[in-house]
């Protein structure tokens, strides 16, 4: 790579242009040149010519670098015009990873900038202006999640060669572009946390015979299917993220996971989800579907007898199977961001739900046996269809947290007053907040502050 650079600079040479000035900003001070102060001068981002802009900086940089160069450059630029449209400042500034000579690739890109903006003006013309743009070449070098300590091995090199293996209890080899998974993990038969993801992993096969404590597997981000994924019978494992794979049902293999308490699904595209993908999953207490793209809930979910925590956050969903309110140990449930227009006849049956998160749906009414549901502390009923404030909502004596945002009240709901326990309110978005609305509420809004409420609105 410093070789091509070499070459490229050997093609330099001092550009006349008296105007316009292309500086790398840790050349600043030594070119007198104060950022703030040209700032100040020239404005705001000019959103009319950004576009334009950017497509003529893009250009320079493409044509600037290779293609894809490893590791990768990331430009960024604070580019300043004149009345006239020309170009008056240009301050850059590259981050790269390690194998470049950094002066000689500030020398090339100022180069750059100078040849390739010489002459060039915008079509629009009349103020002075601003756009700052960044721009990405190449790979990106990878900035690992790993935790350091005495039982941690965060390498495949370190993994081959560790000598103390028994004293080893997390092994990190995710966002190392894994193709298959490495025998090594075996060397260390007291590991109890895996971490593979990030990697392009199409098939693992776990023998949990040779990690006999393993308690936590990480798998997300890789190329795994339900046929990819194998791991044989085990009573430890209690945690298994399989986040953003190609999965589009629950792996059967899971089954064999016994004391399995937390499995996260979420950002695969569970399209063939049946009523008998839920079978022998009794011992998950935590269920993540996040964007999962799930139209329709098996009603089979109903078997998951223990669940406490259901994320089904960005789906597809226009109803809940009523089958639901069998889930009696779910104290959190989240279904915001789907198509929902009424919750079950019967929610009340999910007596120990303490947050529900219904956020982005399409409600306009309340069932009215959610007035028995009296353990809830957190309801957000935000971005939804409400016109009439539901009055149901004033029979929890334990709710702290409501909120209303970005529904259709029209008027300050009275009835708020009559909730008991409150700490905070979210009115925002509603068409009655508008800015005489603190004057023209004062008394409401002067009541729920007095009674140590925060509102927002």
């Amino acid at each position: 790579m410093k070789a091509i650079f070499s070459a490229l600079i050997c093609l330099c040479v001092q550009c006349a242009c008296a105007q316009m000035k292309v500086v790398s900003s840790k050349n600043l001070e030594k070119e007198g040149i104060d950022p703030i102060k040209i700032a100040n001068e020239y404005g705001s981002e000019e959103q009319s010519m950004m576009t334009e802009v950017m497509k003529k900086t893009s250009l320079i940089i493409a044509s600037a670098f290779p293609e894809n160069p490893n590791p990768g450059i990331t430009v960024f630029t604070q580019i300043y015009f004149n009345e006239s449209g020309s170009l008056d400042y240009l301050i850059f500034d590259l981050r790269t990873g390690d194998g470049y000579d950094k002066d000689s690739l500030d020398k090339h890109a100022k180069y750059a900038f100078l040849t390739g903006f010489d002459g060039w003006k915008v079509s629009k013309t009349g103020k002075k202006f601003s756009v700052v743009s960044v721009r990405t070449v190449g790979k990106q070098p990878v900035v690992r999640e790993v935790r350091r300590g005495d039982s941690s091995v965060v390498d495949l090199k370190t993994a081959l060669v560790f000598q103390d293996t028994l004293k080893t209890k997390r092994l990190y080899l995710n966002q190392l572009e894994l193709k298959t998974l490495p025998d090594v993990i075996y060397r260390f038969p007291n590991l109890e946390e895996l971490y593979l993801g990030n990697n392009e992993l199409q098939a693992v096969h776990i023998d949990m015979a040779r990690l006999p404590k393993l308690a936590q597997l990480h798998l997300q981000q890789n190329k795994l299917t339900e046929k990819g994924f194998q791991i044989t019978g085990n009573n430890t494992l209690y945690l298994l993220n399989l986040k953003e794979n190609k999965f589009t049902n629950i792996p059967t293999a899971i089954r064999k996971c016994k004391k399995l308490r937390t499995l996260w699904l979420g950002g695969n595209q569970m399209s063939a989800l049946s009523n008998g993908s839920f079978r022998k999953l009794k011992s998950v207490q935590d269920l993540n579907f996040y964007k999962s793209d799930i139209a329709v809930l098996p009603k089979g979910i109903k078997k998951m007898k223990n669940l406490e925590v259901l994320d089904l956050y960005y789906n597809q969903l226009e109803m809940l199977p009523k089958s639901i309110t069998k889930l009696k140990n779910l104290t959190h449930l989240a279904v915001s961001y789907n198509q929902i227009k009424a919750l079950p006849e019967r929610i009340d049956k999910l007596s120990r739900i303490h947050t529900l998160y219904a956020h982005h749906n399409r409600l306009s009414k309340l069932p009215a046996s959610i007035t028995k549901m009296q353990n809830l502390k957190i309801l957000d009923l935000g971005f939804n269809w409400f016109t009439n404030f539901p009055p149901e909502l004033t029979a929890f004596v334990k709710l702290q947290e409501l909120d209303l945002s970005s529904n259709n009240f029209p008027d300050f709901p009275e009835q708020l007053l009559e909730i008991k326990k409150l700490e905070k309110l979210y009115l925002r978005g509603n068409p009655f907040v508008k800015d005489d609305a603190e004057t023209k509420y004062s008394r409401q809004l002067g009541q729920l502050k007095s009674k140590n409420i925060e509102v927002f609105y």
